[in-house]
């Protein structure tokens, strides 16, 4: 790109300004903390007297206001070497690293200049990208994982001493925390927190460490549901009842069809997923429509339901799953999201045990609950105080051998 020049007023300096003097930089489009090439052409010849090398060359001397300036930031080392030398015509060739500042991170076009030593100045542009960032998928349940990916932050560049850090946060939590690659870009997969709302919209923010310049993306938690199998019947007839997407590791708290608690032969809790199954007997209504709804924390969810005309039939109940057992035993852990992996040495089979809390492991972990005298070794991310087997027990990050 060919630059306007910036002449110095008359009598300013010692050496007429050239006309076809120009600045150009490659690429055109960059992030912060990336290292571009930029070239000058028909600054101060040779022929003009002055000139610092051995040949009479001049230079940009990284002295004075002989600098290269980026964004209004005049560069020095490591973002810069100096002297730049010029040859005979006044050409030259150099590469600088676009510095990580508050005008250069707002992005969009930013100026770079260059005076020589004799006063010369000449302007060129370059478009500085700003953070965006997309996720997949765009909805998901508490505790489920989304991957992100992002470009346009500033660059990690072994060249420099700065580091980049890019904090992410889903709403109001801190998920994580990434270094962008050398082309700005990044990419990791985190997953919802247990905080975030049923069914709520949350925005997802990947911010620059330091400065107020972030890309963003809506996430969303969808509602909770139930399913009735079957969803008509007669009184006395007894339907199955499915929920999803409400809160994990906890108990349901209210089943109803109408305005009447129905509920199996024990009370259901929801699984690592969110999930859980009951059944009930349906009351002696009128026929019609009517209402079921199954409460889980505070999240709520409502199904139809149809009451058939006819006698009232006697149906049992189906035998009730066993509960969740060691997710429920250590739900103060599960639900802050801070449980790695629970292990446990049997003295009678001569095997060690284990339990984690992702849903991947439900069907394959071997410490169904905690046993009362037992003794664990509980794996945890950070320090907590944890309520476990009803005492609250400090638990600091790490490994924690833990008598139940």
């Amino acid at each position: 790109m060919v630059l306007a020049v910036l002449f110095a007023s008359f009598g300013a300096g010692p050496a007429a300004a050239q006309s076809d003097a120009v600045l150009t930089v490659t690429p055109q489009g960059a992030v912060p903390n990336e290292t571009v090439v930029l070239r000058g052409a028909g600054f101060t010849p040779a022929s003009t007297s002055g000139g610092a090398q051995e040949s009479g060359a001049h230079q940009i001397t990284g002295a004075g206001t002989s600098v290269i300036t980026v964004g209004g930031t005049q560069l020095t080392s490591p973002n810069v070497t100096y002297p730049i030398n010029f040859d005979a015509t006044g050409g030259w060739a150099t590469y600088i690293t676009i510095p990580v500042t508050d005008r250069v991170i707002a992005g969009g076009v930013v100026l770079i200049s260059a005076v020589d030593d004799q006063g010369l100045s000449v302007t060129t542009q370059i478009t500085i990208r700003t953070p965006n960032i997309t996720l997949d998928p765009k909805e998901g349940v508490r505790g489920s994982s989304f991957s992100l990916t992002g470009d346009g932050f500033p660059a990690s560049n072994q060249a420099v001493a700065t580091t980049v850090r890019v904090a992410i946060t889903y709403g109001d939590v801190k998920v994580g925390e990434v270094t962008p690659d050398t082309r700005g870009q990044i990419s990791t997969t985190l997953k919802v927190p247990n905080s975030a709302g049923i069914p709520s919209e949350n925005k997802v923010r990947a911010t620059v460490v330091g400065f107020d310049q972030f890309g963003i993306y809506t996430h969303a938690v969808p509602g909770a549901l139930v399913t009735l199998s079957p969803m008509e019947g007669l009184p006395g007839s007894v339907v199955t009842v499915t929920g999803e997407r409400f809160p994990a590791y906890t108990d349901v708290s209210s089943l109803r069809a109408g305005n009447t608690t129905v509920s199996g032969s024990s009370e259901p809790a929801t699984d690592g997923n969110g999930r859980f199954q009951s059944f009930f007997a349906v009351p002696v209504f009128a026929p019609g429509i009517h209402t079921v709804s199954a409460t889980v924390g505070k999240v709520t969810a409502v199904r139809s339901f149809t009451v058939l005309e006819g006698p009232v039939v006697q149906q049992p109940l189906p035998t009730p799953q066993p509960a969740v057992g060691a997710s429920l035993d250590l739900i103060d852990l599960v639900q802050n999201d801070n449980l790695v992996r629970v292990w446990a040495y049997d003295n009678d089979t001569q095997n060690w045990n284990f339990f984690d809390p992702r849903p991947a492991f439900a069907s394959i972990n071997t410490v169904k609950s905690m046993v009362p005298g037992n003794i664990y070794w509980l794996l945890v991310d950070r320090p907590q105080s944890a309520l476990l087997n009803g005492r609250l027990v400090p638990l600091s990050g790490g490994w924690n051998l833990v008598t139940w």
